[in-house]
């Protein structure tokens, strides 16, 4: 007994609606009449149609009434109660009491609670606060429930079809009287079959040892195999090859070659480069000097005799080009100008690819024609000086 299981029974029996009140002292010294009274109110409460008989003077009346209660308990609730706890009716009692009243407060409890559930308000269930995927496991489950249950009921089905002709075959069996003999064979005969089957068992014993001797055999030549393979390895590792030192050597000297070979290559690519960007820097001079150079006249602040006396110039030059046209022949169509070279590409290529002699046959060409060409502007300067540039 203990102070723990005086409490939990005294609230659990307040719970359960027990008319009379318990005090924790009740159980110090052996009280049958609280627990004969304890026993009957616990059996009506499991069935109310109990006819237990309640007398408690002798001590045939408390022996049956506690042997009732025992049978009742075990019937009704599947409750084993210990009878003679039940008759010293001291602390010991305690634990007996609490097997009946616990179940009676689940039961309570688990009705409450469907009670509670009934009773929910229907504006806090809202079908869009349902989420079906919470449901989705027990639905699952609940199918792997109903086709268990279904396999179940078919395969009992098919054994209570067999069970009538099981059932005449098991009485003829059970009526039929066995003879010794009959009986001595068949046990010598299962005997026979167990040895056989013993025999089977010991012999796949040895194999199964001989398997593991013949493993360990060969385990054994690969350790030392492979012990020997590792010898034979640290000792070519230690051996230094007669080619080795050449190796190395040439490879020395290929690092030098190839160190050589790059600084050469670069040269060699810079040089070109070079090379081709001095072509083109003479072909550019070429170009300059074969074509002709157009001479401008910049504008400057004239008087206006300046103006009247060009204007006059220009008169005359046209009227002196008019008549030169009509007295000179047509011009041939081989015959181009100087200023032709310039849109042409191939008269271009024909002053690039000329000979020496002819290029400087054309630069005194070039160089009479400028210096015939330095006359004075009306203005006083000189037309082709270098203030033009």
């Amino acid at each position: 007994m203990s102070y723990r299981d005086i409490r939990n029974l005294i609230e659990t029996l307040r719970v359960l609606g027990y008319p009379n009140l318990i005090s924790m002292e009740s159980f110090r010294s052996p009280n049958f009449p609280l627990v004969a009274d304890l026993l009957l109110w616990l059996s009506k409460r499991f069935d109310p149609d109990t006819n237990i008989p309640p007398g408690i003077d002798t001590e045939d009346d408390r022996v049956k009434l506690i042997r009732n209660v025992a049978e009742f308990m075990a019937i009704k609730g599947n409750i084993r109660l210990n009878t003679k706890r039940l008759y010293q009716a001291d602390g010991y009692v305690i634990k007996e009491l609490l097997k009946i009243t616990s179940i009676l407060h689940e039961a309570l409890l688990s009705n409450l609670e469907r009670e509670d559930d009934d009773q929910i308000d229907e504006n806090i269930l809202d079908l869009r606060e349902f989420d079906i995927t919470d449901k989705i496991s027990e639905l699952k489950f609940s199918r792997q429930l109903a086709g268990e249950v279904t396999k179940t009921g078919s395969n009992l089905y098919n054994l209570l079809t067999k069970e009538v002709d099981l059932k005449v075959a098991r009485h003829k069996s059970i009526a039929r009287q066995f003879e010794l003999s009959e009986v001595e064979s068949g046990i010598r005969e299962a005997i026979k079959l167990i040895n056989v089957e013993v025999e089977e068992t010991k012999q796949l014993i040895e194999n199964v040892a001989a398997t593991e001797a013949s493993l360990d055999s060969k385990i054994e030549k690969r350790n030392v195999e492979i012990g020997r393979y590792e010898k034979r390895l640290q000792a070519l590792k230690k051996v230094r090859p007669a080619f080795l030192d050449e190796f190395t050597a040439l490879e020395k000297e290929l690092e030098e070659l190839f160190v050589r070979y790059s600084i050469r290559l670069r040269c060699l690519n810079q040089l070109e480069k070079q090379f081709a960007e001095s072509e083109t820097a003479q072909l550019e001079k070429q170009l300059q000097i074969t074509l002709p150079q157009i001479q401008t006249i910049p504008l400057e602040e004239t008087d206006e005799n300046d103006i009247f006396l060009e204007k006059e110039e220009e008169e005359k030059k046209t009227r002196g080009t008019t008549s030169d046209r009509r007295t000179q022949p047509p011009p041939l169509i081989d015959n181009r100008s100087s200023i032709d070279f310039s849109s042409d590409t191939e008269s271009d290529d024909l002053f690039i690819d000329r000979d020496e002699p002819e290029l400087m046959q054309s630069d005194d060409s070039l160089g009479m024609e400028i210096a015939s060409g330095d006359r004075r502007a009306p203005s006083g300067r000189l037309v082709g000086s270098d203030d033009d540039f």
